[in-house]
Protein backbone atom coordinates (compact mmCIF):
# COMPACT_ATOMS: atom_id res chain seq x y z
CA UNK A 1 0.00 0.00 0.00
CA UNK A 2 1.23 3.54 -0.67
CA UNK A 3 2.04 6.07 1.97
CA UNK A 4 -0.40 7.96 -0.32
CA UNK A 5 -3.09 5.84 -0.35
CA UNK A 6 -2.51 4.97 3.67
CA UNK A 7 -2.75 8.41 4.37
CA UNK A 8 -5.84 9.39 2.43
CA UNK A 9 -7.31 5.82 5.07
CA UNK A 10 -6.48 6.71 8.13
CA UNK A 11 -7.66 10.25 7.34
CA UNK A 12 -10.99 9.10 6.06
CA UNK A 13 -11.12 6.54 8.74
CA UNK A 14 -14.63 5.25 10.04
CA UNK A 15 -14.82 5.43 14.08
CA UNK A 16 -17.69 3.51 15.72
CA UNK A 17 -19.69 6.89 16.13
CA UNK A 18 -19.59 7.84 12.40
CA UNK A 19 -21.16 4.35 12.27
CA UNK A 20 -23.69 4.99 14.92
CA UNK A 21 -24.93 8.28 13.21
CA UNK A 22 -24.97 6.30 10.02
CA UNK A 23 -27.32 4.27 11.45
CA UNK A 24 -29.65 6.69 13.22
CA UNK A 25 -29.68 8.68 9.68
CA UNK A 26 -31.08 5.50 7.83
CA UNK A 27 -33.52 5.19 11.32
CA UNK A 28 -34.52 8.77 10.19
CA UNK A 29 -35.26 8.08 7.03
CA UNK A 30 -37.70 4.85 8.03
CA UNK A 31 -39.17 7.12 9.52
CA UNK A 32 -40.49 9.38 6.68
CA UNK A 33 -41.45 5.97 5.08
CA UNK A 34 -43.19 4.93 8.58
CA UNK A 35 -45.20 8.48 8.51
CA UNK A 36 -46.76 7.70 5.65
CA UNK A 37 -47.45 3.99 6.16
CA UNK A 38 -49.65 5.21 9.44
CA UNK A 39 -52.24 7.20 10.09
CA UNK A 40 -52.99 6.38 13.49
CA UNK A 41 -52.33 10.24 15.07
CA UNK A 42 -50.63 7.89 17.83
CA UNK A 43 -48.36 6.06 16.12
CA UNK A 44 -47.70 9.49 14.45
CA UNK A 45 -46.92 11.14 17.83
CA UNK A 46 -44.50 8.24 18.48
CA UNK A 47 -42.19 8.53 15.83
CA UNK A 48 -42.20 12.08 15.97
CA UNK A 49 -40.99 12.09 19.61
CA UNK A 50 -38.18 9.53 18.38
CA UNK A 51 -37.35 11.77 15.47
CA UNK A 52 -36.99 14.61 17.55
CA UNK A 53 -34.46 12.72 19.57
CA UNK A 54 -32.61 11.75 16.65
CA UNK A 55 -32.74 15.56 15.64
CA UNK A 56 -31.30 16.23 18.74
CA UNK A 57 -27.89 13.53 18.09
CA UNK A 58 -28.04 15.02 14.66
CA UNK A 59 -27.58 18.75 15.89
CA UNK A 60 -24.60 17.54 18.49
CA UNK A 61 -22.73 15.79 15.57
CA UNK A 62 -23.18 19.52 13.22
CA UNK A 63 -21.25 20.81 16.15
CA UNK A 64 -18.83 18.50 16.55
CA UNK A 65 -18.10 18.67 12.57
CA UNK A 66 -18.09 22.48 12.97
CA UNK A 67 -15.53 22.69 15.79
CA UNK A 68 -13.34 19.54 14.74
CA UNK A 69 -13.04 21.24 11.22
CA UNK A 70 -9.65 22.72 10.15
CA UNK A 71 -11.31 25.42 7.59
CA UNK A 72 -14.77 25.93 8.53
CA UNK A 73 -16.05 27.66 5.60
CA UNK A 74 -15.10 25.00 3.44
CA UNK A 75 -16.82 22.31 5.78
CA UNK A 76 -19.99 24.14 5.28
CA UNK A 77 -19.75 24.99 1.56
CA UNK A 78 -18.34 22.13 0.24
CA UNK A 79 -18.54 19.10 2.39
CA UNK A 80 -22.29 20.02 3.02
CA UNK A 81 -22.10 21.12 6.38
CA UNK A 82 -25.10 23.11 5.46
CA UNK A 83 -26.78 20.13 4.68
CA UNK A 84 -25.91 18.58 7.84
CA UNK A 85 -27.02 22.04 10.09
CA UNK A 86 -30.70 21.45 8.00
CA UNK A 87 -30.83 18.07 8.02
CA UNK A 88 -31.17 18.36 12.18
CA UNK A 89 -33.93 20.31 12.31
CA UNK A 90 -37.29 18.30 13.37
CA UNK A 91 -39.78 20.04 10.68
CA UNK A 92 -40.57 17.36 7.87
CA UNK A 93 -39.31 19.83 4.75
CA UNK A 94 -36.10 19.65 6.62
CA UNK A 95 -35.64 15.74 6.93
CA UNK A 96 -35.12 14.83 3.50
CA UNK A 97 -31.47 16.39 3.96
CA UNK A 98 -30.81 14.02 6.34
CA UNK A 99 -30.16 11.40 2.59
CA UNK A 100 -26.80 13.67 2.11
CA UNK A 101 -25.68 12.24 5.46
CA UNK A 102 -26.29 8.55 4.59
CA UNK A 103 -24.02 9.31 0.93
CA UNK A 104 -20.94 11.30 2.67
CA UNK A 105 -21.65 7.71 4.88
CA UNK A 106 -21.54 5.60 2.05
CA UNK A 107 -18.43 7.39 0.66
CA UNK A 108 -16.33 7.22 3.69
CA UNK A 109 -16.76 3.65 4.44
CA UNK A 110 -16.46 3.01 0.62
CA UNK A 111 -13.29 4.82 0.75
CA UNK A 112 -12.00 3.44 3.89
CA UNK A 113 -12.85 0.25 2.72
CA UNK A 114 -14.79 -2.89 4.90
CA UNK A 115 -11.30 -4.55 5.91
CA UNK A 116 -10.70 -1.16 7.67
CA UNK A 117 -13.75 -0.28 8.96
CA UNK A 118 -14.07 -3.70 10.47
CA UNK A 119 -10.21 -3.38 11.66
CA UNK A 120 -11.45 0.02 13.85
CA UNK A 121 -14.31 -1.23 15.18
CA UNK A 122 -12.73 -4.03 16.89
CA UNK A 123 -9.85 -2.02 17.63
CA UNK A 124 -12.38 0.17 19.96
CA UNK A 125 -14.51 -2.61 21.15
CA UNK A 126 -15.70 -0.69 23.51
CA UNK A 127 -16.92 2.51 21.79
CA UNK A 128 -18.74 0.03 19.46
CA UNK A 129 -20.59 -1.83 22.30
CA UNK A 130 -21.65 1.23 23.50
CA UNK A 131 -22.96 2.89 21.00
CA UNK A 132 -24.74 -0.11 19.43
CA UNK A 133 -26.45 -0.52 22.76
CA UNK A 134 -27.44 2.77 22.94
CA UNK A 135 -28.98 2.57 19.01
CA UNK A 136 -30.72 -0.64 20.04
CA UNK A 137 -32.47 1.12 23.26
CA UNK A 138 -33.60 3.61 20.47
CA UNK A 139 -34.59 0.80 18.06
CA UNK A 140 -36.61 -0.56 20.83
CA UNK A 141 -38.03 2.27 22.41
CA UNK A 142 -39.58 3.44 18.89
CA UNK A 143 -41.00 -0.03 17.64
CA UNK A 144 -42.16 -1.76 21.16
CA UNK A 145 -43.92 1.44 21.39
CA UNK A 146 -46.05 1.22 18.05
CA UNK A 147 -46.30 -2.35 18.52
CA UNK A 148 -47.81 -2.05 22.13
CA UNK A 149 -49.93 0.93 20.72
CA UNK A 150 -51.44 -1.53 17.60
CA UNK A 151 -52.47 -4.45 19.88
CA UNK A 152 -53.38 -2.48 23.13
CA UNK A 153 -55.68 0.62 21.39
CA UNK A 154 -58.11 -2.01 19.81
CA UNK A 155 -59.08 -3.01 23.17
CA UNK A 156 -61.33 -0.49 25.12
CA UNK A 157 -60.03 -1.58 28.67
CA UNK A 158 -56.91 -0.58 27.64
CA UNK A 159 -54.71 1.95 29.78
CA UNK A 160 -52.05 2.55 27.39
CA UNK A 161 -53.56 4.06 24.65
CA UNK A 162 -51.29 7.60 23.52
CA UNK A 163 -47.94 7.99 22.73
CA UNK A 164 -47.05 9.20 26.29
CA UNK A 165 -48.30 6.37 28.11
CA UNK A 166 -46.18 4.03 25.18
CA UNK A 167 -42.83 5.27 25.52
CA UNK A 168 -42.94 5.68 29.24
CA UNK A 169 -44.12 2.27 29.87
CA UNK A 170 -41.36 0.84 27.34
CA UNK A 171 -39.11 3.05 29.49
CA UNK A 172 -39.97 2.42 32.49
CA UNK A 173 -39.68 -2.09 31.54
CA UNK A 174 -36.16 -1.76 30.18
CA UNK A 175 -35.03 0.58 32.99
CA UNK A 176 -36.20 -2.21 35.62
CA UNK A 177 -38.44 0.35 37.30
CA UNK A 178 -41.88 -0.66 36.45
CA UNK A 179 -43.89 1.86 38.10
CA UNK A 180 -47.51 -0.43 37.48
CA UNK A 181 -49.14 2.50 36.23
CA UNK A 182 -49.03 1.11 32.94
CA UNK A 183 -49.46 -2.04 31.89
CA UNK A 184 -50.78 -4.03 28.78
CA UNK A 185 -53.73 -6.19 29.45
CA UNK A 186 -54.30 -7.90 26.02
CA UNK A 187 -52.35 -11.03 25.28
CA UNK A 188 -50.74 -9.26 21.84
CA UNK A 189 -49.62 -6.53 24.43
CA UNK A 190 -48.28 -8.89 27.11
CA UNK A 191 -46.49 -10.94 24.00
CA UNK A 192 -45.13 -7.76 22.84
CA UNK A 193 -44.02 -7.03 26.68
CA UNK A 194 -42.22 -10.16 27.24
CA UNK A 195 -40.13 -9.18 24.10
CA UNK A 196 -39.18 -5.48 25.70
CA UNK A 197 -38.69 -7.08 29.26
CA UNK A 198 -36.41 -9.72 27.68
CA UNK A 199 -34.51 -7.48 24.94
CA UNK A 200 -34.70 -4.26 26.55
CA UNK A 201 -33.70 -4.92 30.64
CA UNK A 202 -30.49 -6.81 29.08
CA UNK A 203 -29.35 -3.75 26.71
CA UNK A 204 -29.69 -1.47 29.56
CA UNK A 205 -28.30 -3.95 32.10
CA UNK A 206 -25.25 -4.10 30.01
CA UNK A 207 -25.38 0.17 29.36
CA UNK A 208 -25.49 0.80 33.24
CA UNK A 209 -22.41 -2.11 33.44
CA UNK A 210 -20.37 0.05 31.14
CA UNK A 211 -20.87 2.97 32.49
CA UNK A 212 -19.46 1.60 35.81
CA UNK A 213 -16.61 -0.11 34.49
CA UNK A 214 -15.61 3.03 32.87
CA UNK A 215 -15.17 4.98 36.71
CA UNK A 216 -14.58 1.62 38.76
CA UNK A 217 -11.30 1.02 37.34
CA UNK A 218 -10.54 4.55 37.92
CA UNK A 219 -11.51 4.30 41.31
CA UNK A 220 -9.55 1.38 42.02
CA UNK A 221 -6.26 2.64 40.62
CA UNK A 222 -6.65 5.77 43.05
CA UNK A 223 -6.70 3.21 45.91
CA UNK A 224 -3.58 1.42 44.10
CA UNK A 225 -1.68 4.79 44.42
CA UNK A 226 -3.18 5.75 47.67
CA UNK A 227 -1.43 2.61 49.27
CA UNK A 228 2.08 3.00 47.50
CA UNK A 229 2.24 6.40 48.77
CA UNK A 230 1.35 5.03 52.42
CA UNK A 231 4.25 2.38 51.91
CA UNK A 232 6.80 4.92 50.82
CA UNK A 233 6.05 7.47 53.56
CA UNK A 234 6.24 4.35 56.01
CA UNK A 235 9.79 3.42 54.15
CA UNK A 236 10.96 7.08 54.62
CA UNK A 237 9.94 7.17 58.50
CA UNK A 238 11.93 3.84 59.15
CA UNK A 239 14.86 5.30 57.04
CA UNK A 240 14.19 8.73 58.90
CA UNK A 241 14.79 6.12 62.28
CA UNK A 242 17.89 4.21 61.72
CA UNK A 243 19.45 7.55 60.66
CA UNK A 244 18.66 9.22 63.79
CA UNK A 245 19.67 6.10 65.68
CA UNK A 246 23.23 5.85 63.57
CA UNK A 247 23.83 10.04 64.36
CA UNK A 248 23.34 8.83 68.10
Amino acid sequence: MSELKRKQINKNLVEPYDLFIALLSILSIINIVLYVAFSDKAVLYVIGIIDLLLSIFFFIDFLRKWIRAKSKPQYFAREYGWADLLASFPMPQFKIFRIFRIIKAYRTFQDTGLRNVARELIKNQASSALFTIIFLIILLLEFASIAILYVEMKNPQANIDTASDAIWWVYVTITTVGYGDKYPITLGGRVVGVLVMSTGVGLFGVLTGFLANKFVPKGKQIEKYEKQIKEMNESLDEIKQLLSKNKK
